[in-house]
């Protein structure tokens, strides 16, 4: 395709609507009118010979093709944008930059999550684009659709570009008025009761399973999960027993009527690390993001601590 006809504006529009999969959306976003946004569409369909977005009921969904395209047009306004940046210097404050993150679901619960409560107030600007970590991540960098990584290190292949952000233990946890657990417990105790575990593929070995295998024991999972979300209420109104995250299990235990206790057997615990290509080294905004994310869940510590202290 002849580039030299091309308004490149268009791809911010286009950017937009990929986005927002809505003209209404787009405009807003970009500050301009619904019928230009519309007519830039049109002349989008024209010049790509595809709809990109197609109405599905009272909604629009975008084609294979806008698929396709949107992490490559959003790579290259990032792109274009660090390209008239002053080398060396990066200000959040005024930034207007995205940053697209794949990321662990312990990821964005401990480390993304309290990043952009903070980034709300003191760089408004930023756009923090969080998407589900993908055992692909290497390619997905290396094709511009992801500026970082973050998992724990024994799923992202350790390597020179990786940064270790934070270490965590294992916690058990139980409702406050388990019939049956209180105190202490054992391990015969603790492999007699029902378990519920997160997993994303269904039952699955997990560290836990991996400890009382090496005790010549088993436990007994009832229950999968695939998503932290509602284990905290399961737990709240059952008498099953989840191993998580110590910095997991402080976040159910400030809002849940739950306990944690240590578990009776040696769980190892786990680093979490972010990754990145290596043309990434010399961005200053993604050194940044990095020592921001470092000090993230510096900002989650406090609160938790003295139910740390009072649950275990």
């Amino acid at each position: 395709m002849d580039i030299h006809g091309i308004d490149l504006n268009l791809l911010k529009v286009l950017d937009a609507l990929l986005a927002e999969t809505s003209v209404s959306g787009a405009a807003r976003r970009l500050r301009l009118s619904q019928p230009a946004t519309s007519a830039a569409l049109s002349r989008l369909r024209r010049l790509l010979d595809d709809p990109l977005l197609i109405r599905r009921g009272n909604a629009m969904i975008a084609t294979a093709r806008a698929e396709e395209l949107r992490p490559r047009i959003a790579g290259l306004l990032d792109e274009i944008a660090r390209s008239f940046d002053r080398p060396g210097t990066f200000v959040p404050g005024d930034s207007s930059r995205r940053f697209r993150i794949l990321a662990s679901e312990y990821a964005v619960m401990v480390l993304l999550g309290p990043l952009a409560m903070r980034l709300s107030h003191e760089s408004p600007g930023i756009t923090l684009e969080l998407l589900p970590f993908d055992p692909r991540f290497e390619e997905r960098l290396a094709n511009h659709d992801a500026d970082l990584a973050i998992s724990r290190v024994d799923l992202l292949h350790p390597g020179r570009n990786l940064e270790r952000l934070i270490s965590d233990s294992y916690v058990s946890v139980v409702r406050k008025a388990h019939p049956r657990l209180s105190g202490d417990v054992s391990v015969e105790a603790f492999v007699a009761e029902q378990h519920a575990m997160i997993t994303s593929v269904g039952r699955a070995e997990g560290d836990v399973d991996r400890a009382l295998g090496k005790e010549g024991l088993r436990r007994h999972v009832a229950l999968t999960l695939p998503h932290y979300l509602v284990a905290p209420e399961i737990l709240a109104g059952s008498d099953l027993i989840m191993t998580v995250p110590r910095r997991i299990a402080a976040q159910f235990c400030t809002v849940w009527p739950l306990r944690m206790f240590s578990p009776p057997i040696n769980v190892k615990g786990f680093e979490v690390a972010a990754a990145w290509h290596p043309r990434s080294a010399a961005d200053p905004a993604i050194v940044w993001l990095l020592e921001a994310l470092k000090g993230s869940y510096e900002i989650r510590t406090t609160p938790y601590r003295d139910v740390i202290t009072r649950n275990i």
